[in-house]
């Protein structure tokens, strides 16, 4: 079946002509647009675009549905990922497809700074010199595992709150870190029981230094407060950057997992889904006791795609203004930037992502998955967007499951 992005109630369907919308450079890609039963109200005049995911064009024009069915092809002679957009309107969803070409030679926008690792090694100092001081408190117990609530002090005064999720049984048990996506929000201390009641120890924290048991209006306050602009806070100086001390938070919770009596002393996997995958990257870079890594559609990819017209990765940190990004961000930002730790990352690798993903685009993940540097693995959903998928899950769990009997391999 070719690669279809619409839902069975749009009068349009968008597809590319080979199932796995993978092609090599200079192949011919092919979209066809045709009408579905629900094309009884269609305009005549059907505005299509095709681009570089949405951001830089490439093509439009104007289709007419009394010619439909329709074919277009392609020769694309550079990597990366085509859009075909076709506009239904105000308020009205766009049938689309996405075509991949040939994304394992895509390259990052920027090198690495020369001084990635020398800042990063200063910033990680004082918590490798700290002692591991954690507080945990049992919370409940299910039939999966047991709960506790964990609280772990970082050197600059603030706190990881997380839940540990411990299986039943003696152990030793392989560990984990569950990072989370982009918000403001308290986590639910269920979140990661999947994994205990897969024989995993799971440390699940907050991505912010926030606890997970406060009234719900504690939470809107810091949406709306002082945590209201996290995305973007400090972006023009690396020292100062929100994501630098999410990122330092990631690195020392694997440190606290590592610590405790009940780990296997060998397997310790990051694992995240959007913001919480680009935490998993930084703490598998940042933290060599990092054994494995597995991210869904993860943020903090390519930041800096603009300086070369390509788009950038969530959160879009640098500004853009008359095509021209802000140099001062873009500084920055290549010390946060997925692609740059990847290439400090030698340890086995899980990547999965959707075509159609706007808030972490594919070109941005392709480019740090082609910098890993050890065993590695990606997994397409070519009709999805940004979305954590069932599937996507179920592949996860059978990948770490064969890790586990690797011997972790």
């Amino acid at each position: 079946m070719p690669n279809t992005t619409t839902g069975t109630a749009s009068p349009l369907l968008v597809t590319t002509d080979w199932a796995t919308a993978m092609y090599a450079l200079g192949e011919p890609v092919t979209f066809q647009v045709e009408k579905t039963d629900h094309a009884a109200d269609l305009p005549d005049a059907l505005p299509y675009t095709i681009s570089w995911e949405g951001y830089a064009l490439i093509r439009q024009g104007i289709l007419r549905a009394a010619d439909l069915p329709q074919r277009i092809t392609l020769y694309p002679s550079e990597p990366g990922f085509l859009r075909f957009s076709v506009d239904l309107g105000a308020g009205m969803p766009k049938p689309q497809a996405a075509a991949a070409v040939a994304p394992e030679r895509i390259t990052p926008s920027l090198p690495v700074p020369e001084d990635f690792d020398e800042f990063w090694a200063e910033q990680l100092a004082p918590q490798v010199a700290a002692p591991i001081e954690a507080v945990m408190t049992r919370h409940a117990e299910h039939k999966d595992g047991i709960v506790f609530r964990a609280i772990l002090p970082m050197p600059d005064g603030s706190n990881v709150y997380g839940w540990f999720l411990v299986p039943h049984g003696k152990g030793p048990f392989p560990g984990l870190v569950r990072y989370h996506g982009a918000g403001v929000y308290a986590l639910a201390p269920e979140n990661g029981l999947d994994w205990a009641a897969r024989g995993v120890m799971a440390f699940s924290i907050n991505p912010h230094p926030i606890p997970n048991d406060m009234p719900r209006e504690y939470y809107e306050g810091l949406r709306t407060g002082a945590l209201a602009d996290y995305r973007t806070r400090g972006r023009e100086d690396r020292e100062k950057l929100y994501f630098r001390e999410m990122f330092l938070r990631a690195a020392r919770a694997v440190d606290f997992v590592a610590s405790l009596p009940e780990w296997d002393g060998v397997h310790l996997i990051a694992e995240g889904h959007s913001q919480g995958g680009g935490q998993a990257i930084a703490a598998a870079a940042l933290n060599p006791k990092v054994s494995a890594l597995v991210v869904s559609c993860c943020t903090h990819c390519d930041h800096t795609g603009p300086v070369i017209g390509r788009v950038a990765g969530w959160p879009k940190i640098v500004e853009v203004r008359d095509g021209v990004p802000d140099p001062a961000q873009v500084r920055a930002a290549r010390y946060i930037d997925g692609m740059n730790f990847a290439a400090r990352i030698r340890c086995p690798a899980m990547f999965s992502l959707g075509f159609l993903d706007d808030l972490c685009p594919p070109t941005g993940i392709y480019a740090a998955y082609n910098a890993l540097r050890g065993p590695k693995t990606i997994r397409h959903d070519v009709a999805i967007g940004h979305v954590h998928t069932d599937e996507c899950k179920a592949a996860t769990y059978l990948w770490v499951e064969d890790y586990l009997r690797s011997g972790g391999r």
